[in-house]
């Protein structure tokens, strides 16, 4: 699924926005790589390789870096960073096991959304599953009746947005609904929704106050 994204589109976004908005100036990957998420996997691939991440580490710091495209940027800018405030009520639904658009970017939402004073509008549900947006049906079609809930109480229902309620409301939509692609097939599949709070996003760039940092690079 990564493919075109990195590929593909990444070559239509640039040619829309003017040249290469993203960079890799000024970033500490020593330091970024300490907050991540992933820390603890790599140190253990690495052990387990034989290989020195400080090495690689220096490597990387040594590295030519890239820069942006003034222009590009301010394209981007313009047309899709967030700026953190919210028109209407929105639910955020995330698998934790999301390769393309990884959870961290929930952390990043939800600080830009609290930082821009929006937070009551905003609300985050996670499934515990593998892939980008492996949601059942179930599991869809309960996260939009909560929302509906939000849009015709005006107020949200937090013990609704609770995983135990979520499941349960899941469940009881039937077989028919609980149900995932598994290669050529589909199968049985129990609705996923847990607790989970996001690692933080390692490079935000957001218009809220406070924001403006470097974005994801290279």
């Amino acid at each position: 699924m990564d493919f075109p994204f990195i590929f593909a589109l990444r070559a239509e976004l640039e040619a829309r926005a003017g040249g290469n908005p993203s960079w890799n100036t000024g970033v500490n990957y020593a330091r970024d790589l300490a907050k991540s998420a992933d820390l603890p996997e790599v140190l253990a691939l690495y052990h387990a390789a034989g290989l020195s991440l400080r090495q690689d580490l220096q490597t990387l710091d040594q590295a030519t870096r890239v820069s942006a495209d003034p222009a590009a940027v301010t394209y981007l800018t313009h047309n899709i960073v967030f700026t953190g405030h919210l028109p209407v009520p929105v639910l955020g639904m995330h698998t934790t096991g999301d390769g393309l658009v990884v959870p961290e970017n929930e952390q990043a939402y939800r600080s830009a959304v609290d930082r821009a004073g929006d937070g009551r509008l905003l609300q985050q549900i996670f499934v515990g599953r593998a892939g980008h947006c492996a949601f059942t049906p179930a599991e869809t079609i309960t996260a939009v009746q909560v929302l509906i809930g939000r849009l015709g109480t005006g107020r949200w229902n937090l013990s609704a947005l609770s995983p135990a309620s979520l499941n349960a409301h899941a469940a009881a939509l039937g077989p028919q609904y609980n149900i995932f692609p598994s290669g050529t097939t589909v199968v049985a599949a129990p609705p996923a929704f847990l607790r989970y709070r996001p690692a933080p996003y390692l490079r935000p760039f957001d218009l809220a106050p406070g924001g403006g940092q470097a974005p994801r690079g290279g």
